[in-house]
């Protein structure tokens, strides 16, 4: 079962299904469709978009919405801000937003763009977001994630336990008597896959510099943008991989990763009993490999 949607594509494979396929997948793309009007940042009349609009102070948010967004500043706290979800201004400055003209902007609408980031400007009381510091948001790094979570919700209240979702890379599975789900991780350096996961009931997201960015001047800048400097990051890490029981998180912990020192990472994953992780460097033409404590014990090599 394929389809299109935020942005991307999805694969849905479903084991011993019995259901209309027609049907069935008529109703994923409705609740997709859902979904993306909630976060899409291409919709105009989306929630998100309604919010960065700024037409108002105060937004009353939908549960979804809520949840999603509260999930987002939990991992920008975490990190002290480096990953954080009112970068929104800078993604649209380097052109890695909706207009997807990637250009290298001055210093002076940089320092513009960091007046009005930083994720404690948000203020929440209940279910009210109050935008007086008139931030803008980007909740792309965990939207599809959460997506890939209200999918494998929906096919699991449909009766079925053997199942593999995939939204743009981002996956969740469920398997209780089949084998194990086998997915394969990226070699960065190379068209070939450097490890195969046993994906047991268990969601994967991999971010990495290698598949978004582009060149200014002979230098390369990926789309993993740092809210202090208002530049990308600049480091030797070229992809991370992450392991969770949901997907939201798998989806927001990988962009995360990029945005840190990988034995920083290491450890904040070591720390979450439900979240494993591998990060790749390159240095010197030679991948380095950094990995959590119970990675192994997914891999097939």
């Amino acid at each position: 079962m394929n389809g299109y949607t935020m942005g991307t594509t999805y694969s849905i494979t479903i084991r011993k299904f019995k259901d209309k396929e027609d049907t069935f997948k008529a109703q994923i793309d409705s609740l997709l469709t859902i979904v993306n009007k909630h976060f899409s940042t291409y919709l105009d009349d989306s929630e998100i978009s309604n919010i960065n609009a700024q037409n108002s102070e105060s937004f009353t948010l939908s549960d979804e919405f809520l949840y999603v967004l509260k999930r987002a500043l939990y991992y920008s706290k975490i990190s002290d801000g480096n990953y954080d979800i009112t970068i929104a201004p800078l993604t649209d400055l380097w052109g890695f937003g909706p207009s997807g003209i990637m250009k290298f902007p001055n210093k002076k609408n940089i320092q513009d763009s960091l007046e009005n980031i930083g994720y404690q400007k948000i203020i929440l009381r209940d279910n009210v977001f109050l935008n007086k510091n008139k931030v803008r948001i980007d909740l792309n790094s965990i939207a599809k994630g959460y997506g890939v979570d209200r999918v494998s919700e929906y096919i699991q209240e449909k009766g079925y336990s053997e199942f593999l979702v995939e939204i743009g890379g981002e996956i969740r599975s469920s398997n209780q008597k089949e084998d194990p789900w086998v997915i394969g991780i990226q070699n960065p350096e190379k068209n070939s896959i450097i490890k195969k996961i046993k994906l047991n009931n268990k969601s994967m997201a991999t971010s990495g510099t290698y598949n978004n960015f582009f060149k200014h001047q002979e230098k390369t800048y990926s789309h993993i943008l740092n809210p202090k400097t208002g530049y990308p990051y600049v480091h030797n890490s070229v992809s991370a991989t992450i392991l969770t029981d949901k997907c939201i998180d798998a989806d927001a912990y990988a962009t995360l990763a990029m945005t840190m020192d990988p034995d920083k990472v290491i450890e904040l994953i070591n720390k979450d009993a439900s979240a494993e992780c591998y990060i790749l460097e390159v240095e010197g033409g030679k991948i380095i490999e950094y990995k959590s404590n119970g990675f192994d014990a997914f891999t097939f090599f």
